[in-house]
Protein backbone atom coordinates (compact mmCIF):
# COMPACT_ATOMS: atom_id res chain seq x y z
CA UNK A 1 0.00 0.00 0.00
CA UNK A 2 1.85 3.32 -0.76
CA UNK A 3 1.66 6.37 1.35
CA UNK A 4 2.63 9.91 0.93
CA UNK A 5 4.51 12.24 3.83
CA UNK A 6 4.88 15.52 4.22
CA UNK A 7 7.85 16.92 6.95
CA UNK A 8 5.88 18.74 10.04
CA UNK A 9 6.49 22.32 9.95
CA UNK A 10 8.78 22.56 13.30
CA UNK A 11 11.06 20.19 11.47
CA UNK A 12 10.76 21.23 8.40
CA UNK A 13 14.28 23.29 9.42
CA UNK A 14 16.06 20.18 9.69
CA UNK A 15 15.81 18.85 6.20
CA UNK A 16 17.19 21.47 3.92
CA UNK A 17 15.44 20.75 0.04
CA UNK A 18 11.99 19.78 1.40
CA UNK A 19 8.94 21.79 2.48
CA UNK A 20 6.00 21.47 4.71
CA UNK A 21 3.58 21.42 2.09
CA UNK A 22 4.62 19.22 -0.25
CA UNK A 23 3.77 15.88 -0.36
CA UNK A 24 6.22 12.94 -1.17
CA UNK A 25 5.95 9.53 -2.25
CA UNK A 26 7.43 7.03 0.63
CA UNK A 27 9.19 4.22 -0.82
CA UNK A 28 11.35 1.24 1.29
CA UNK A 29 15.07 1.53 2.54
CA UNK A 30 15.76 -0.57 0.12
CA UNK A 31 14.44 -3.31 -1.90
CA UNK A 32 12.38 -6.33 -0.29
CA UNK A 33 11.88 -4.28 3.13
CA UNK A 34 9.80 -5.24 4.63
CA UNK A 35 9.59 -4.36 8.12
CA UNK A 36 10.35 -0.72 9.40
CA UNK A 37 13.88 -0.28 10.26
CA UNK A 38 15.31 1.98 12.50
CA UNK A 39 18.96 4.13 13.21
CA UNK A 40 21.47 3.56 16.19
CA UNK A 41 19.07 5.76 18.14
CA UNK A 42 15.84 3.63 17.79
CA UNK A 43 14.21 6.24 15.54
CA UNK A 44 11.93 4.94 12.32
CA UNK A 45 13.08 5.70 9.11
CA UNK A 46 11.43 6.91 6.16
CA UNK A 47 12.54 7.43 2.50
CA UNK A 48 11.13 10.09 0.78
CA UNK A 49 11.61 10.44 -3.19
CA UNK A 50 12.13 14.07 -4.16
CA UNK A 51 12.54 15.08 -7.53
CA UNK A 52 16.22 14.98 -7.39
CA UNK A 53 16.66 11.83 -5.90
CA UNK A 54 15.31 10.34 -2.03
CA UNK A 55 15.85 11.84 1.42
CA UNK A 56 15.80 9.44 4.53
CA UNK A 57 13.79 11.14 7.43
CA UNK A 58 12.72 10.38 10.84
CA UNK A 59 9.72 8.85 10.71
CA UNK A 60 7.99 11.16 13.55
CA UNK A 61 9.07 14.18 11.82
CA UNK A 62 6.40 13.58 8.55
CA UNK A 63 2.48 13.67 8.25
CA UNK A 64 1.41 10.55 6.41
CA UNK A 65 -1.38 9.80 4.00
CA UNK A 66 -2.86 7.64 1.36
CA UNK A 67 -3.32 9.14 -1.87
CA UNK A 68 -6.29 9.26 -3.44
CA UNK A 69 -7.32 8.02 -6.31
CA UNK A 70 -8.81 10.69 -8.92
CA UNK A 71 -10.54 7.88 -10.64
CA UNK A 72 -12.45 6.55 -8.00
CA UNK A 73 -13.09 9.64 -5.77
CA UNK A 74 -16.75 10.28 -5.75
CA UNK A 75 -18.17 14.00 -7.26
CA UNK A 76 -20.29 15.90 -5.74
Amino acid sequence: MAYQARIKPQFVAHYPGLNGVSWYDVEPLWTGLKERSTNLLGQRLARLRTGAGHITVIAEHCDLRQPQDPVNTPTG
